[in-house]
């Protein structure tokens, strides 16, 4: 029996990966051969798949595998996975890339990977660069991208630390099918090293979203510009934690329930003058505190590392070498990032250990790539001076 399972999974893995590669060559021009190429192979994998499933009834072993349609049903055949989103534009799909791979590696679950990614505007070759370092990790998977509707994000504060993209996570109980009641948000910043299996068996309860108190800003009353500016005027009680939106299990039902997503973007638009961090203070402030902890594990920051020992800390001394030496996802919260130049986050080597994994096998910030940007920078803060309608209209063109 185990052998059987063993071939059948390796099937189900192969169809994924063809139906997979067969969406992408629909996209490009000129992909004739290359389609029939793939359908064929599809068409063989079905055929030993259905093979395996007739030969499983006669011995009476059906209901050990996963039942699938020999004629690849996709969306029953994800039913039962593990839902994760992200989003990111074209200067964050390497990063994204490195965390999405991260995950792969560590994914100890027989149940398939469900990624959508909410698209900022990134490339068709970029994409395909995704696609790839995915699936050298040959674990099953599904990717779908989704494009937001920027019309929802009129009128948000940003930053030169934030843009319209940091906002994006507030749309996805509606990008994401009804079907799904719950999903795993995760920053493209990251690195995980846990078995994100661990997180998808934990209960929501009746809370909107399970997550980490962040360890800079610990409470909605944390001063020096930290936490919420204006919790006195919201009623907020001082002593309230204050969490990370880097990592989130959402209770989609409750934020679809509720309108979560549009609570969280007219509470910004209204307290714009007071926001620090984007839709992480909106969150926190229209969730007033429910929300369930996770172990901080889950979600490393740098905080971390500036105490000496633990006396020095808020931990214990087991807890503060675990979340230290062994954390599940290492959040890179502070600039510059590990993929930018004088980084100097202690694991900034694990970053490139997974990007090295990844269709960017070998890059690095070079000097080159520097004065490159720094040129293009000049270029477009120019345009912008000369034609500013114009630089706007290609600005919202490039994200649609």
């Amino acid at each position: 029996m185990f052998g059987f399972l063993t071939n059948y999974r390796l099937l189900q893995a192969e169809l994924i990966k063809l139906e997979q590669s067969k969406t992408e060559l629909k996209a490009l021009p000129m992909h004739g051969k290359q389609l029939e190429k793939v359908e064929r192979k599809i068409a063989i994998v079905k055929a030993k798949m259905s093979a395996l499933y007739t030969e499983a009834r006669s011995l009476g072993l059906e209901a050990s595998v996963e039942v699938l349609s020999p004629q690849g049903n996709e969306a029953s055949r994800f039913d039962d996975s593990i839902a994760l989103v992200c989003s990111a534009d074209e200067p964050y799909a390497m990063p994204m890339t490195a965390m999405l791979c991260s995950v792969l590696a560590n994914l100890k679950t027989n149940a398939p990977l469900l990624i959508s990614v909410i698209d900022g505007g990134i490339r068709s070759a970029t994409k395909q660069k995704v696609l790839r370092s995915l699936q050298a990790q040959k674990v099953p998977f599904r990717l779908n991208w989704l494009k937001p509707d920027l019309t929802l994000l009129q009128g948000l504060p940003l930053s030169y630390r934030y843009t319209l993209a940091a906002y994006y996570r507030l749309l996805i109980p509606e990008a994401l099918p009804t079907h799904l009641n719950k999903v795993i948000y995760l920053d493209c910043d990251m690195i995980v090293q846990g078995n994100l299996a661990e997180l998808w068996q934990l209960e929501l309860d009746d809370y909107y979203a399970l997550a980490v108190q962040d360890d800079y800003q610990p409470l909605v009353s944390s001063r020096g510009g930290c936490g919420l500016r204006n919790y006195q005027a919201l009623g907020l009680n001082p002593e309230q934690p204050y969490f990370n939106s880097g990592l989130l299990i959402i209770n989609l039902k409750k934020w679809r329930e509720e309108a979560i997503g549009r609570q969280v973007l007219e509470f910004s638009r209204q307290n714009w003058m007071y926001i620090q961090n984007a839709d992480q203070d909106g969150l926190n402030a229209v969730f007033r505190g429910n929300w369930g902890r996770l172990d901080e594990r889950w979600n490393q920051m740098p905080q971390i590392y500036t105490y000496a020992s633990w006396q020095e800390s808020p931990y214990d001394a087991i807890a503060f070498q675990s979340l230290r030496e062994t954390p599940h996802i290492v959040h890179y919260t502070n600039a510059p990032k590990p993929w930018q130049h004088q980084c100097d986050h202690p694991a900034k080597a694990l970053f490139f250990a997974y990007l090295d994994q990844t269709a960017w096998k070998g890059w690095r910030d070079t000097l080159l790539r520097r004065v490159v940007r720094k040129i293009r920078k000049s270029l477009s803060a120019s345009k912008k001076r000369l034609n500013p309608i114009a630089a706007l209209t290609a600005e919202v063109r490039s994200q649609e």
